[in-house]
């Protein structure tokens, strides 16, 4: 392999990681927002903020064990304002209980006792700000539920 087509694949490589790190930390950058926030008002967070990449098209779903103990938010940022993006949350039974399309996304549910459980957090990219894919940054957060 020559130089010159050795420097250019390595500048390529830099480049393509530099902006994807980019991507995803802006979309880091607009959940703290939100997430300080609630963190601040005394809000549980469940572990730690997670992030990735959603293609065109393509669905991801993330699994999340869920009990009905407690009331859950989900929070959902994207690293662009026109990203569009169907969110939803898909209780063990297959039943869909909380949707939004959006750049972002709030997602509250309280499951019932049935409920309890693996549940899916789902995400389709239907429109991209500047490509065919977009970084998404999550948190869940959840509350004891009083049972008055």
């Amino acid at each position: 392999m020559s130089k010159h087509l050795l420097l250019l694949t390595m500048l390529l490589f830099s480049f393509s990681h530099s902006s994807a790190s980019e991507g995803e930390a802006k979309a880091l950058e607009r959940l703290a927002v939100t997430t300080d926030m609630l963190i601040s008002a005394g809000d549980e967070m469940v572990d730690e903020p997670f992030s990735g990449l959603l293609v065109l098209n393509d669905t991801l779903s993330l699994d999340m064990n869920l009990n009905s103990t407690y009331s859950y938010q989900f929070i959902i940022w994207t690293n662009s304002t026109f990203n569009f993006v169907d969110f939803w949350l898909t209780n063990p039974q297959g039943i869909c209980p909380s949707a939004d399309l959006s750049d972002h996304t709030t997602l509250t549910i309280m499951p019932d006792s049935v409920e309890t459980g693996i549940w899916q957090l789902e995400m389709e990219l239907l429109e991209g700000a500047y490509s065919d894919s977009a970084y998404y940054a999550a948190a869940v957060f959840r509350r004891p539920r009083s049972l008055h």
